[in-house]
């Protein structure tokens, strides 16, 4: 179930709603149109501004390619159970780090122009939409997988009300229910989109509309109460 009005994982899990996903799409386009080349592309690899590491548009692609990476890797048994899963990227092109050609973002020799990165950021959109819709909250909730454990993630699930615990197994990784992980990346984006709002300011321009302040955007350093840099992506060793 979703309500477009609910934007926040409920503390109550009697609800059982989740993301509307559709508005992420529309909080883009909304945030983005009327740039320039110039603003869309303005970045600063500075070690202590890693989020103006990625231009708006890097941004953009960014968040299209976690709409289609996590949905395909994370949910692709449950939208393509007989293993006929669309190909809308390469996907042996897109795995996240140095094995991949592409890392975190769409193959930029195809995908540049804005229409078209969020063309693929609607499909994945809505792959998500299918899984919230055709899934049961329980079997959402009973699917559980595991990760290793980063000082990012722990300090970004601390928002999450249920769903995300140390692994009993491997106190060196984080298990996530599907309904958690399926918050967390209605949250990913969205603080994606809040990352462009802070590029745009920093140039001067004006921001578009309001945003929920939900999530891990409830954290300073991803609302912007604060441009340092936040937790690292290093794992977090397990205790001796």
């Amino acid at each position: 179930m979703h309500d477009p009005a609910i934007v926040e994982m409920p503390e109550d899990p009697s609800s059982g709603l989740m993301p509307p996903y559709r508005r992420l799409v529309t909080w883009t386009e909304t945030e983005v149109a009327g740039l320039t080349d110039a603003q869309l592309d303005l970045d600063d690899l500075s070690p202590d501004k890693e989020w103006m590491w990625w231009s708006i548009r890097r941004q953009v692609s960014h968040m299209a390619w976690d709409s289609l990476v996590f949905t395909y890797r994370r949910c692709g048994h449950l939208l393509w159970p007989e293993g006929e899963a669309p190909e809308p990227i390469v996907w042996a092109d897109h795995r996240m780090g140095p094995d991949g050609k592409w890392d975190r973002v769409l193959d930029e020799d195809l995908f540049w122009a804005v229409p078209d990165l969020i063309d693929k950021l609607s499909v994945g959109v809505s792959w998500l939409e299918r899984v919230v819709a055709e899934q049961p909250i329980d079997a959402l909730r009973s699917d559980l997988t595991s990760v290793h454990a980063t000082h990012f993630w722990k300090y970004a699930t601390s928002t999450l009300p249920r769903g995300v615990e140390t692994d009993p197994e491997a106190p060196e990784k984080l298990r996530y229910s599907l309904e958690a992980s399926l918050w967390m990346v209605f949250y990913e984006i969205l603080t994606h989109i809040r990352t462009i709002q802070r590029l745009k300011r920093h140039q001067g321009l004006p921001l578009a509309q309001d945003l929920p302040r939900v999530g891990y955007l409830r954290l300073p350093e991803y609302w912007g109460d604060t441009d340092a840099n936040g937790p690292s992506m290093e794992r977090i060793a397990p205790e001796a």
